[in-house]
């Protein structure tokens, strides 16, 4: 349990066998676990969190059972399809009160969206993640899919599935009272953002939250800014980017191959460029390529 979550100092029910299966995957400071067991108790050994006192930031999502939270001075039950945001700073200890099946996501507090991180700290209870939930269903459905594909993700493509699933979370935790922007003002973020991507398109961390941050709104904001366009900001990064990858190899790309272009745009995993690429233009990188190559240069005639 230390490796998954805090110290906990933890306790089991007397005369009753305990069982549990785990799963978990670590990376980078980012951890994603799946745990399913029955009935026991945690409670902060110490003030002290993992990776030397480094405060961190939790997604628990209950799929069954019930579990009682001792968080920020309150105790709160988390039960089947709910969510919690917590910070380590914040969590006193849990009780699983029966056998239940939960998933979990643990990052530095430091590199999660500032919205979430703030969500976390003011301690506002339990989220309703099923179905008919809205954006926090969709979360917890993008938590239940890393879970799943969790031994077939690259360490890129889990980086990637983790911050769209933060993405998530964040506009859908996002204050109800945020007011939303004005037609002229959507309008002008557009701008602003596109500019943005442009200026960042080969930056493999280019994501709404991080365009967001630079450009001082909220995640929340900016998905209501592209709301009316028929995309949204993650697919209109992608588009982009495949459309400068297709005049690169429709041009040759010089030496370069496949994997090199892909590379240089923001692409981390060839045979998910390749895929993308195919059903956007119909044709695989790699003909457009051969062709380009066969063109003649321009003048040589």
């Amino acid at each position: 349990m230390p490796e998954l979550h805090l110290a906990w100092a933890l306790t089991f029910p007397e005369r009753e066998p305990f069982r549990a299966e785990v799963r978990y995957r670590r990376l980078d400071g980012l951890t994603v676990a799946e745990f399913r067991g029955g009935r026991f108790a945690g409670r902060r050994a110490d003030d002290v969190a993992p990776g030397g006192g480094e405060p961190l930031v939790g997604v628990l999502f209950n799929l069954s059972g019930r579990v009682m939270c001792r968080y920020a001075g309150s105790q709160m039950a988390v039960g089947p399809d709910e969510l919690l945001l917590w910070d380590s700073d914040l969590a006193h200890g849990f009780e699983a009160v029966e056998p239940h099946h939960e998933l979990s996501l643990l990052l530095p507090r430091e590199r999660v969206p500032q919205g979430l991180a703030e969500a976390a700290a003011r301690a506002s209870g339990v989220v309703p993640a099923g179905a008919g939930a809205g954006l926090a269903a969709i979360a917890g459905a993008q938590l239940r899919a890393v879970v799943r594909e969790l031994e077939h993700l690259s360490d890129v493509g889990l980086a990637f599935a983790c911050q769209s699933l933060f993405d998530t979370l964040d506009a859908a935790l996002a204050p109800a009272v945020e007011p939303s922007p004005s037609p002229g003002a959507r309008a002008a973020l557009l701008v602003r953002t596109r500019r943005y991507v442009e200026e960042h398109l080969d930056d493999p961390g280019l994501s709404a939250s991080s365009i967001a941050e630079a450009l001082d709104v909220s995640v929340r904001t900016l998905h209501l800014a592209f709301a009316g366009t028929g995309t949204t900001v993650g697919r209109s990064i992608r588009e982009r980017r495949l459309r400068v990858c297709y005049r690169q190899l429709v041009r040759g790309a010089g030496n370069a191959t496949v994997t090199d272009v892909a590379f240089q745009w923001g692409f981390n995993d060839t045979a998910h460029f390749s895929r993308v690429f195919k059903q956007a233009f119909g044709v695989t990188p790699s003909s457009v390529l051969a062709r380009g190559r066969r063109m003649p240069a321009a003048g040589s005639r």
